[in-house]
């Protein structure tokens, strides 16, 4: 038995194709697919034969509706719609542009190139078109926006969203280098500086007598990172205050990150590691 095809009405037509209601339906009318008589919209016979159909609605009354299938219609969307920047693959996955590029070159998908971007030969495969702006030169790359639909960018996304980055194993939580951590917030740390390709060492103890280790520890600037989660319990809470006053008596630099920190961590991170003259 063929599969029913999911049908929207046009105003959500409208909306997954980024324009207006009122915009889609005068497209559709020029297009002959649907026509206007006294106050409603019917379908045409050209509308019909685009599967348009009819649903009825006790609230709304009868309206027209489509397969979905129709929002990659050619005669709907100009190639121009179909591609996307690294922003807008970032603004449909949640994640900041800079963070997007570094995601897709881990997965050898571009390479950095004079100051910009290009795209290999397994990110052409994926659809990666290379480009040029026409002010600065830069190069960068426009992709697909069936990209987000790519497993592999789906798994290297997750990696970076709340209760999702961590893989388990017996020995603790792996990160995308191979560290294995303690929780999901020091997977994303970890993944964030791997990703922007900083040397980082895990759990790494502190160059004093006290038996202390810190997070983790950036030996190009010797910087150590701190983590602080959001534990009430007072042994926690005491180590957490001792562990403090240790960076502050012996003078050591830290960065300090707590639970909502997560949610905007590149642009946070980035911020406060340029601080100590390095560029994340």
């Amino acid at each position: 038995m063929a599969k029913e095809l999911q049908k929207i009405s046009t105003s959500a037509l409208a909306k997954k194709l980024g324009k207006t209601s009122r915009q889609m339906f005068a497209e559709l009318e020029a297009l002959g697919w649907i026509k206007r008589e006294e106050d409603q919209w019917l379908l045409t016979s050209k509308g019909e034969f685009e599967q348009g159909s009819y649903r009825d609605s006790e609230r709304y009354g009868r309206y027209i509706i489509w397969p979905e299938v129709v929002i990659t219609h050619r005669a709907l969307v100009s190639p121009e719609d179909l591609i996307t920047s690294a922003k807008g693959l970032g603004l449909m996955l949640g994640l900041d542009a800079r963070l997007i590029n570094k995601l897709l070159a881990e997965l050898g998908w571009i390479k950095p190139w004079l100051k910009g971007w290009q795209v290999t030969s397994a990110g052409k495969v994926q659809g990666g078109i290379q480009k040029e702006d026409l002010k600065t030169a830069i190069p960068y790359v426009v992709w697909p926006k069936l990209l987000t639909q790519n497993m592999l960018l789906k798994r290297s996304v997750k990696q970076f969203e709340p209760h999702l980055a961590a893989v388990e194993t017996r020995m603790g939580c792996s990160s995308m280098d191979g560290h294995l951590l303690r929780s999901e917030a020091e997977v994303m740390i970890d993944n964030w500086l791997y990703l922007a390709g900083i040397p980082h060492a895990c759990h790494k103890r502190l160059p004093i007598h006290e038996e202390v280790t810190a997070d983790f520890y950036l030996p190009q600037i010797n910087l150590y990172i701190e983590f602080w989660g959001s534990e009430n319990d007072p042994s926690y809470l005491k180590g957490k205050m001792r562990k403090k006053t240790l960076y502050q008596e012996n003078n050591l630099d830290v960065v300090e990150l707590e639970e909502g920190d997560l949610k905007s961590l590149d642009e946070l991170l980035s911020r406060k590691l340029r601080r100590f003259g390095l560029e994340g």
